[in-house]
């Protein structure tokens, strides 16, 4: 029997979403609309059901879990979300580097190199990408700098939500690369891209 990563199922009176992601795969999900995306995306990271949710995280049913394991199973999953913006008063670097910061692990010259190394590759320049406020940014180096920050967290579960939204067809093939530079950072980590059937 396949291990799921994600099994996640929410009844409404316009519709039913039933969601399955295998562990160590990639699954795409087209949900019927933003509110059923945002309502998926919600429960996944906060590990936590609304009224006709049902969640479970790696086998845990979010609904019983204590808190000291909802904390823990949230420490697994992370997304490149709209839901999840950059800290307006930080710099790109600052962003980035705040889950190493606050946990005290991993070390920041490590982040460094690692962040340098990732923004290099996707073909933005590290010292000025670093140095830019969220507000000095277009939408594309956002959503790099969200990521990036996400490499620093490990999570063993990635979502992306929406991820070409906005963006152009060049910027389109560069977030592109962002799964083959988290499997290089985490083979066995489980993918989820998200979006809504009206814009598939």
């Amino acid at each position: 029997m396949t291990e799921l990563a994600v099994r996640y199922r929410r009844k409404t009176a316009r519709h039913e979403v039933q969601v399955s992601a295998p562990k160590g795969a990639v699954t795409h999900v087209h949900l019927p609309d933003d509110d059923a995306k945002a309502h998926f995306v919600t429960a996944l990271l906060k590990v936590h059901c609304e009224p006709g949710e049902e969640l479970e995280l790696f086998g845990e049913p979010a609904v019983s879990a204590a808190p000291k394991k909802r904390e823990k199973l949230r420490h697994r999953v992370g997304a490149v979300s709209p839901i999840v913006g950059l800290m307006s008063n930080l710099n790109a670097w600052e962003n980035i580097s705040l889950p190493a910061a606050y946990h005290g692990t991993p070390p920041l010259p490590e982040v460094a190199q690692m962040a340098s190394d990732v923004l290099t590759s996707l073909g933005a320049e590290p010292k000025y990408f670093f140095a830019r406020l969220p507000d000095e940014l277009g939408l594309l180096d956002r959503k790099m700098a969200a990521f990036v920050r996400l490499l620093v967290a490990a999570p063993e579960l990635l979502v992306f939500d929406a991820l070409e939204d906005g963006l152009s067809f060049g910027e389109c093939r560069q977030v592109a690369r962002f799964e083959a530079e988290y499997r290089t950072r985490q083979p066995s980590g489980t993918v989820v891209y998200v979006d809504t059937k009206e814009e598939s």
